[in-house]
């Protein structure tokens, strides 16, 4: 028998599989994509059934090169591309390069362990073609999508070099980015008050906390709702309610005590893994799937060689192969105990649109624990490892059993107050893994842990203290990266494949930004977000977009054609392009504020990234302004600040500017003269200039200046900046960094200034003489 060529998408697989295949195998590797769509033009002919132009992409021409090579020496040919849809279409495209006579099988590798992959090379396969033009379909979506907004958005938002881009599934995620910020820009605060009793019965010296739960018959709420209740909204009530409270007479009412089970959540698919891996170490989710891509490709184990660690990381399903749950079950026994383990295998249901012929992410074998291995891994790797291992290991245990109380606590007052308290009784699941929440999550809040006294119906209580807490009502809160993945996967919308992409994509041009770990919208952004939804309405429809997803999961299962849907897209879609090309433009914004010039009314008016301030008589009145500098109120900064202070330049007088990093002052000969003065804060420590020390440059004639850097922070340089590049973090380490004694001085580029010391510029040195350019003799 000849040799076998296995062709993978990544290339760091390839050391794995020739440690468990041998010298009967070789391997070529199409890193990624061979062919797409031409980066000029649309590369698609509507007129012809859109029938798709595919080339070369430029930098896989030696690629290509080498695997058509490879092909020729080889009786047959393996197409091992990853298991999804994007592997089956990048199988296609090899396939279409391969020489003609060429014998080839598909065959894909859910995991990388010896056992997996010679199954896999038993089990071979033909290409599946309704998953390739499932991806087909998605790509020239995208492809017309992005090729024709995306124009009119640049040139209507006239943003420059840098662009504006629009996509199917990224214009939705920022949709829902922008509507959540307009939530918290909208929400006003309620005030509300909790008011807190430590009761004791009579018989036992042991007090609990209860609750104000109703007054006169009505549920004390936060803020009123579709059914009566009681509101705490002011101090003289809550005030009322103490005096009604501190004269009442306490007694146990009815008690409830339960038996509650917490069942455990099943293995990951790559939206949960997403999640887990934000709250808990605060991973991006391009880096999440970054450090499970390597997990699943191999790892070095030392004496062990190369394994593929964790089951193919883009999934939607929850299946699980019943070696792998028969394994779990019996480590459990072994680890944990019987009482853990369940008499039946848990079996997880995945979603319908889910790929059932993929497994969830769990660990390839058991037998190589988090701790076993944790030398030949990095800090980042381990930590997701263990989290696949322990969310897989409890996945196939016992709920976690809590004893709950929950008691009604009786006044004369015709008032009710209400103590809860729960004991885990029995860890379970919780013994190996708990999955933590977002900061949103609603649900309640565990009592765990909060022990109540025996509480028997009719006990008398005294009142030993009596509290009461304003607080207001909080806004949603923004999304992170997890929490719109999953507000994402929620509604339909997306695949595990591209995920990442749609995250990098709305950052990276700027229509979000990163506020920790929440994603804010950018006035660009939201304006994008507001073009887009008056002329593109059905690209912004969520409902829209889920439904393009459905007809997507149609095609894969050879339901629907895929030409017929980028038809019955097109025809919709193609009119609305048309329209927005002649009338899509940036809204201007009405204000309430007067122009200080004529008393029109001013309007925002946007230009390339941000708004400013026009006068809506215009252009009989020219008026314009920062958007900072209409809105800047003095009495917001420090009242003992001297805004009449001449430049320590030049003794010019200054005048008010506003910067990305806020207000200061300014030379009034700029540019001729480039003083600045930052202008601080409330609370803020102010450095008058003439308390400042000169600068320690030898022949400088400077002083130094306290200045913002662009993250807030003071730091000191040179008022002669950029000529001079004195510059220090505090006052303290002048001395340090530029000696007193001027022994080390920093280069200054005046004419005059020594060019030496330490942490300074280079001195510029002689230039050397340019070499002849090499002339090639004519033959």
């Amino acid at each position: 028998m000849g040799k076998s060529l296995i062709i993978v998408e990544s290339p760091a697989k390839i050391k794995t599989l020739r440690k468990f295949l041998g010298p009967k195998y070789f391997f070529e590797s199409s890193v990624g994509h061979i062919r797409d769509l031409p980066q000029k033009g649309l590369g698609i002919d509507v007129e012809n059934d859109f029938e798709p132009t595919y080339v070369t992409m430029p930098d896989k021409k030696e690629v290509i090169k080498n695997i058509q090579e490879a092909a020729k020496k080889a009786d047959i040919v393996y197409l091992a591309p990853d298991p999804d849809r994007e592997g089956e279409a990048i199988a296609w495209h090899i396939a279409s390069i391969l020489p003609k006579g060429t014998k080839l099988k598909r065959t894909a590798f859910q995991s990388i362990t010896k056992a997996a992959v010679q199954k896999s090379l038993e089990n071979p396969r033909d290409i599946d073609m309704d998953l390739v033009n499932a991806q087909q379909a998605r790509r020239l979506l995208d492809r017309i999508v992005g090729y024709k907004i995306s124009p009119i958005l640049t040139r209507k938002v006239k943003r420059g070099k840098s662009g504006t881009s629009a996509g199917r599934v990224q214009s939705v995620a920022l949709k829902l980015v922008v509507d959540r910020e307009k939530e918290i820009e909208a929400f006003l605060p309620v005030e509300y008050w909790t008011l807190e009793t430590l009761l004791q019965p009579k018989d036992n010296p042991q007090s609990f906390s209860a609750f104000l739960y109703a007054v006169d018959g009505f549920k004390v709420e936060k803020e009123k709702g579709e059914k009566p209740c009681f509101l705490i909204s002011d101090q003289k009530t809550a005030d009322a309610l103490v005096s009604r409270l501190k004269k009442a007479q306490y007694k146990v009412g009815e008690v409830d005590r339960k038996e509650k089970k917490r069942y455990p959540v099943p293995p990951f698919i790559t939206s949960t893994l997403q999640q887990e891996a934000s709250r808990h170490y605060g991973f991006s989710v391009s880096r999440t799937m970054s450090i499970a891509q390597g997990l699943y490709e191999g790892i070095d184990l030392g004496p062990d060689g190369s394994e593929g660690l964790i089951t193919y990381m883009r999934t939607d399903a929850v299946n699980v192969a019943p070696e792998a749950i028969a394994a779990a079950r019996q480590y459990i026994e072994s680890t944990f105990g019987k009482d853990y383990l369940p008499d039946e295998p848990k079996i997880y249901a995945s979603k319908k649109t889910a790929q059932e012929a993929h497994e969830a992410i769990r660990p390839t074998s058991l037998d190589r624990d988090p701790e076993s291995i944790r030398e030949y891994l990095t800090i980042d790797q381990y930590k997701i490892y263990l989290l696949i291992w322990r969310r897989f290991i409890a996945s196939q245990m016992n709920p976690a059993i809590y004893d709950t109380v929950s008691a009604d606590i009786e006044t004369d007052q015709k008032m009710v107050l209400r103590a809860t308290g729960s004991v885990i009784k029995f860890k379970g699941y919780l013994a190996a893994y708990e999955e933590k929440r977002d900061p949103s999550s609603t649900a309640e809040e565990d009592e765990n842990g909060k022990i109540l006294p025996p509480l028997v119906p009719n006990t008398p209580l005294d009142l030993k203290d009596l509290t009461s807490t304003q607080s207001f009502t909080k806004p949603p809160h923004r999304f992170t990266e997890a929490s719109l993945v999953k507000e994402l996967e929620r509604l339909g919308i997306g695949r595990p494949s591209t995920y990442a992409s749609i995250m990098n994509k709305i950052q990276n041009r700027e229509y979000t930004t990163k506020e920790g770990q929440t994603l804010k919208p950018t006035e660009l952004g939201k304006v994008i977000c507001q073009m887009l939804e008056e002329n593109f309405p059905r690209i912004m429809d969520v409902t829209f977009t889920a439904q393009m997803e459905d007809q997507l999961e149609q095609v894969a299962d050879h339901n629907k054609n895929w030409k017929t849907l980028l038809a019955d897209f097109w025809k919709d879609f193609f009119p609305l392009v048309e329209k927005a090309e002649k009338e899509a433009s940036v809204p201007k914004v009405l204000t309430d504020l007067d122009c200080p010039t004529c008393g029109h009314k001013l309007q925002k008016i946007w230009s390339r990234n941000k708004y400013f301030y026009g006068c809506s008589n215009y252009p009989t009145c020219p008026f314009t302004a920062p958007i900072e500098a209409v809105d800047f109120k003095k009495e917001d900064y420090d009242p003992d600040f001297d805004w009449e202070q001449s430049c320590p330049n030049c003794q010019s007088p200054m005048v008010t500017r506003h910067g990305r990093f806020g207000p200061f002052l300014g030379c009034s000969k700029y540019p001729e003269c480039k003083g600045i003065v930052n202008i601080p804060k409330k609370g803020e420590k102010v450095y008058n200039p003439a308390d400042l020390p000169s600068c320690p440059a030898l022949g400088c004639d400077g002083h130094l200046t306290a200045r913002k850097s662009r993250f807030g922070k003071t730091f000191f340089s040179c008022s002669n900046y950029p000529d001079c590049d004195v510059i220090v973090n505090t006052l303290d380490q002048l001395e340090e960094k530029y000696n007193a004694h001027h022994q080390k001085t920093p280069y200054v580029k005046k004419k005059g200034f020594p060019r030496k010391g330490r942490g300074a510029k280079a001195a510029k040195e002689e230039p050397k003489p340019k070499k002849k350019a090499a002339t090639k003799k004519k033959k």
